[in-house]
């Protein structure tokens, strides 16, 4: 790394420090499945966890989803359903709060999100969605209750074309949140010169590579100290854009 970078580096760490103390909710989603919005949402969580530690909550709001709890570490995390009825507490796991998916005999209700959202919101800086591809009333929901939007893709065309679509989406819910969304795409190799034709479409404030990393994109728990430094660098820059002011 260059000076520049860590320049970069330091200014991006201050930005997420000097955040303030309003509470903010960030939807992580994406226009199809497989793009890596698991990973890029555990990654930021871990991010902004070693940077305010406690301060930072982690959620899947989907159904039937594999355990995002194991992502960061933990060995088990309870289930949206059972925290939003108020019976567990979220579980730790490298700074950060944890509440898994719900199980599929007891999906998460409109209500439940809602209680969900506001119960993290209320002890917490930062309460991250992972929303993924859900196309559901409660996909639709997080998405309208959050204070800023990440939307994550990769380059291949039939992503692009995806995220075009979420767009029309999220333009419909909010346009002002549409436009201060951020983009990561993910798995970028090399310099990967066919990007910047087919971000145009992108009304958005800031897109972050997040280049190929097998120890972030491989599925299993993500060890923050074990990925690469381009890796590390592009979350805290993701960190950084969404630790922004957040809208109203």
């Amino acid at each position: 790394m260059g000076a520049r970078q860590v320049a970069l580096e330091r200014d991006s760490a201050a930005a997420v420090r000097n955040a303030g103390e309003a509470p903010r909710v960030v939807a992580v989603a994406a226009g199809k499945g497989g793009v890596g919005t698991t990973s890029v949402v555990a990654g930021l969580a871990l991010t902004l966890g070693a940077l305010l530690p406690g301060r930072v909550a982690l959620a899947d709001t989907r159904t039937g989803t594999a355990s995002i709890g194991r992502r960061v570490g933990a060995d088990s995390a309870p289930h949206s359903t059972a925290f939003a009825g108020g019976t567990v507490e979220p579980a730790r796991a490298a700074d950060v709060m944890v509440v898994d998916g719900a199980p599929w005999d007891t999906p998460l209700t409109r209500p439940m999100l809602v209680r969900l959202m506001a119960d993290l919101r209320e002890d917490h800086l930062f309460t991250l969605l992972d929303v993924g591809d859900d196309a559901s009333d409660i996909g639709h929901g997080a998405l309208a209750r959050s204070d800023r939007l990440v939307v994550v893709t990769t380059n291949a065309a039939d992503a692009v074309a995806a995220t075009t679509r979420t767009f029309e989406r999220l333009r419909g819910i909010d346009e002002a949140s549409a436009a201060a969304a951020v983009v990561a795409v993910t798995g970028v190799r090399g310099r990967d010169r066919g990007t910047g034709d087919r971000r145009r479409a992108w009304p958005v404030a800031r897109v972050v590579r997040v280049p190929w990393d097998p120890g972030f994109h491989g599925g299993g728990p993500i060890d923050a100290g074990r990925l690469r430094r381009t890796t590390r660098s592009a979350l805290l820059e993701l960190a950084a854009a969404v630790s922004g002011e957040h809208n109203s």
